[in-house]
C-alpha cells in the first residue's frame, strides 16, 4: 500500500502466472518414452470412461489463541479441571543412533 495524502492506493507488482499446467501424457513421454505415453493415455481414457469425479481438497486453517509452546524445552502443563493440572517435564535429549 502506498499512502498519498489521505487516500490509500494499492500497488500491484507484476507477478508471474503461477498456474500449474501439466499434461500427464507429456510428462510420461518425457520420463518413460513412448511406452509411458501410451500407458498414461490409456489409463486416463479408462478414468474418463469410468466417470470419476476429481477429489476436492479442503484448505486446512489452524487458529491458535496464543503462540505455540516449545514442549521439548519447557515441558507441558495440561489443565484437567479447575483444581487439577498435570505437568510433564521436558525429556532429556538422546544422541542420534550411529550407522
Amino acid at each position: 500500500m502506498v499512502a498519498t495524502g489521505c487516500n490509500l492506493t494499492a500497488v500491484e507488482p507484476d507477478l508471474p502466472d503461477l498456474a500449474v499446467v501439466t499434461d500427464p501424457v507429456a510428462v510420461a513421454r518425457s520420463r518413460h518414452g513412448a511406452t509411458g505415453a501410451i500407458l498414461a493415455a490409456g489409463m486416463l481414457g479408462i478414468d474418463v470412461a469410468l466417470g470419476r469425479k476429481v477429489k476436492q481438497e479442503a484448505p486446512v486453517v489452524v487458529a491458535a489463541a496464543t503462540e505455540p509452546v516449545d514442549i521439548d524445552n519447557d515441558g507441558i502443563e495440561v489443565a484437567v479441571d479447575e483444581q487439577t493440572s498435570v505437568f510433564a517435564p521436558p525429556q532429556p535429549r538422546s544422541t542420534p543412533a550411529q550407522r
